[in-house]
């Protein structure tokens, strides 16, 4: 494989670190902020459809990211991306346009939403591909840390400012704006990836041969099976509890996104440290200690109960410790991942990886939104001396859930001194 020098590498990773960052605003606002939340609830989206709209691109990436990533070697793993950024800069501008459609106003608003989530997919499948040859499998914890930590940083800012700026009562206008430049910054993205030097694949195997070595690489498929099942029961706490707060607790609409930023806060101090604790001490820690978090947070919001000072800050405590332990496991994750996709196969491989992650915390958020809008769960129900509602179902499914997964930590190569191994599946 053709190779760098260092000043090559290192300038390509500042041009990839600023990428994310103007990439960051999006990809935080649709996917982990209230704003879209809020956007839907404003145009007479019920509590379903708020919910889904943050699944839309995990269950993309569910279905796309492995068709998309055999086209990325072929079109160019630059290309792909900058042609992905224009797209989901239009498209998240019509999202924002959404309210002047009437009565169609749901529909532009979810129609635009899915597309930009396939956009996004498209960047998804060439972005860690793009990065082998440029990040050392003995930098990936420093570069992952200072990477989403930075984007985080910018993120952060950009929500928080954001839930100042809209008040109490969030004017749809204004929700308008916060979109429109969202997307307009994707823009920024595709010029800096534009400038990072691409590696191309000396072989490529044809799509037959790709499946077959994902399907023989028995590390790689027992690790992405192990994801899969952990963020099916991990991933909609936050969606589920930001729509608990405003629904049920009826917290004012800037105090819900001043939530969103303090989880992004619980990320930036995450991806910092969790970039650290890989480096220092191992995948294996890290990945325990995240799924044991990500467990008692759920089985801890079912203290939270009311509006009072008290339950909202240990709400806004848990949220943002969620979002620390997700930033350590999504360090590990993305260490695990590269090291065990081959190189003559390294996008399909990631592309694979993803997708079951992806389809994990898709899952999670759709069924949970399906589950809300069915009305099959009791509004209300008692429980150790407290008054739950169906908000705290939900969190003790996520909770028990999570603890179940437990068993698949063996199919993580991390675990075990040995991966052959493993067992047969």
């Amino acid at each position: 494989m053709p190779s760098l020098t260092r000043q090559q590498e290192k300038r390509s990773q500042w041009h990839l670190i600023a990428s994310a960052c103007w990439g960051s605003l999006s990809g935080a606002m649709v996917h982990d902020s209230s704003i879209i939340i809020l956007f839907a609830t404003l145009l007479g989206a019920g509590e379903m459809i708020s919910v889904c709209t943050t699944s839309l691109q995990d269950l993309s990436n569910c279905l796309l990211l492995m068709p998309l990533a055999y086209w990325v070697e072929r079109v160019g793993k630059r290309r792909m991306i900058i042609l992905s950024t224009w797209t989901g800069a239009v498209l998240l501008s019509l999202t924002a346009a959404a309210p002047w459609f009437g009565s169609g106003a749901k529909i532009v608003l979810i129609g635009s939403l899915a597309l930009y989530a396939i956009s996004n997919c498209a960047y998804t499948a060439s972005w860690f591909p793009l990065l082998d040859g440029i990040v050392h499998e003995d930098e990936r914890g420093r570069f992952f840390g200072i990477m989403r930590f930075t984007w985080q940083v910018v993120a952060g800012l950009f929500i928080f400012i954001s839930g100042c700026w809209v008040g109490k009562d969030a004017p749809i206008g204004a929700l308008q704006i916060i979109i429109a430049v969202a997307g307009l910054a994707l823009l920024g993205r595709g010029w800096h990836v534009n400038c990072v030097c691409e590696i191309p694949v000396e072989r490529m195997l044809n799509f037959k041969e790709m499946v077959r070595d994902i399907v023989a690489n028995r590390p790689l498929t027992g690790f992405s099976i192990y994801l899969f099942f952990l963020y099916a029961a991990a991933s909609a706490t936050g969606p589920v509890l930001f729509v608990f707060a405003k629904t049920q607790l009826a917290l004012p609409d800037n105090l819900v996104v001043i939530m969103s930023a303090c989880a992004m806060g619980g990320l930036i101090v995450g991806f910092l440290a969790g970039g650290f604790f890989v480096q220092r001490y191992g995948v294996k820690r890290v990945f325990f200690l995240a799924h044991l978090s990500f467990a008692l947070i759920n089985f801890l919001l079912l203290l939270v109960t009311s509006n009072s000072w008290v339950c909202v800050a240990f709400m806004i405590f848990l949220i943002t410790a969620y979002g620390f332990a997700f930033a350590c496991a999504s360090i590990a994750v993305s260490s695990e991942m590269l090291g065990l996709a081959p190189a003559n196969n390294k996008a399909m491989s990631i592309a694979f990886c993803l997708s079951l992650y992806c389809a994990g915390q898709g899952a999670s958020r759709f069924l949970a939104s399906l589950i809300l809008g069915s009305g099959i769960l009791s509004p209300t129900w008692g429980g150790m001396g407290l008054t739950l509602t169906k908000y705290h179902t939900l969190f003790l499914f996520f909770g028990s859930g999570v603890l179940t997964a437990a068993i698949l930590l063996m199919l993580v190569p991390a675990f075990v001194k040995d991966v052959r191994r493993l067992p047969e599946f």
